[in-house]
């Protein structure tokens, strides 16, 4: 029997994977009916059978081919490792396949669009990751300067030292969860791959060879975004420039020794010289583009300004609903981590997504 994947990339982030067989006329009742068992998603032409599984469908079908064919059947086996996506680093490995991972910010700079001030105290830190953790927080993000627009740049020094006595209180309180750092700055991101930080979330994505270097000495996940700020952005090209920016820093960051599995990709959401809103719905549609490089997809829209110009909601406390409203539409599109100040309900917002995925619409 023939099989082979029809290759479709987007449903690689659904959890769907669509698998052509093509059987003689001894093996196509079988077929059929260890198909039908599973999944209700079949078409049938002559020999040839089309048949669309979720990645629970398709284990099951896996299990029970012996039984029906007298052995394991390989070519399956290894469409279903193909099909899955993980993020993995030092430490750790996320199946974000079909179930996105929620990736807690803690700004710990004054000037926070959002939060700033907000972890003042490193008691008031280490309660909000407690909190966070018992809400299914999977990585926590520290960060010591503010990239809003217009923010006023600080020394190294002073970055890391915002940053410094937070990470070895949460070192020695939390010895075992996932830390990331909210960095562009060389200095900062070398001394933070010193002190045990796991992955470096670039907003310029890893656009010095200094940078390239410190990746290649010390081999961290990373997050790299697409910076509008740093390009001449147009509509009518942003898709263009925005997938050419991906194809350029995937093989920049494969080519210092790391693996599609250790990058995320984050399409920068709010970071656009024009700060206009038309740009960042672009960047939100583009998702649904960006699972061609099966690489994980970060979605980065907590509070952030498209809310308000959208909804007039001046205080970025107002903007919870419409970030999660937005976050459900990327995650449908393909977005796997999700970049929060708000764990609880994201965390509510993920298992709606999962009933929906399994139960209603998007099987």
């Amino acid at each position: 029997m023939e099989i082979k994947k029809i290759n479709n990339r987007q449903q690689t982030f659904s959890g769907n994977v669509t698998i052509s067989f093509n059987a003689n006329t001894e093996e196509l009742p079988k077929l059929i009916n260890l198909l039908a068992d599973q999944t209700a998603n079949l078409s049938i032409s002559s020999s040839l059978v089309i048949a669309t599984f979720t990645q629970t469908e398709l284990a099951a079908v896996i299990k029970s081919w012996p039984e029906v064919f007298g052995a394991e059947n390989g070519t399956l086996q290894q469409i279903q490792a193909a099909s899955q996506i993980h993020f993995k680093g030092r430490g750790f490995d996320f199946d974000i396949t079909t179930k996105p991972i929620i990736y807690s910010i803690l700004n710990l700079t004054p000037d926070s669009f959002y939060d700033g001030g907000r972890n003042a105290s490193v008691d008031g830190v280490l309660k909000r990751i407690e909190a966070d953790l018992a809400a299914g927080t999977a990585i926590f993000e520290v960060g010591g300067k503010s990239s809003k627009p217009h923010f006023d740049d600080i020394s190294a020094e002073e970055e890391w030292g915002r940053i410094k006595p937070f990470l070895d209180a949460i070192h020695k309180r939390f010895p075992n969860i996932v830390l990331a750092i909210d960095s562009n700055t060389n200095a900062v991101i070398e001394e933070a791959l010193k002190n045990g930080i796991q992955i470096i979330n670039d907003i310029d994505g890893f656009n010095s060879q200094a940078k390239l270097n410190l990746v290649a000495k010390y081999k961290p996940a990373v997050v790299t975004m697409f910076n509008g700020r740093n390009f001449n952005e147009q509509t009518e090209t942003l898709s263009k420039t925005m997938m050419d920016f991906f194809t350029h820093t995937i093989s920049d960051l494969t080519g210092v020794g790391l693996e599609k599995e250790n990058i995320v990709i984050d399409p920068g959401v709010g970071f656009s010289d024009h700060n206009t809103l038309a740009f960042d719905l672009i960047k939100m549609k583009l998702t649904k583009l960006m699972a061609e490089f099966q690489t994980p997809i970060m979605i980065a829209i907590s509070r952030k300004s498209f809310a308000k110009r959208l909804f007039n909601l001046e205080s970025a406390d107002d903007r919870l609903i419409p970030t999660l409203l937005f976050e459900a539409f990327m995650t449908v599109l393909g977005g796997r981590v999700i970049r929060v100040h708000d764990a609880k309900e994201t965390r509510q917002l993920i298992d709606a997504f999962e009933l929906l995925k399994d139960q209603l619409l998007l099987k």
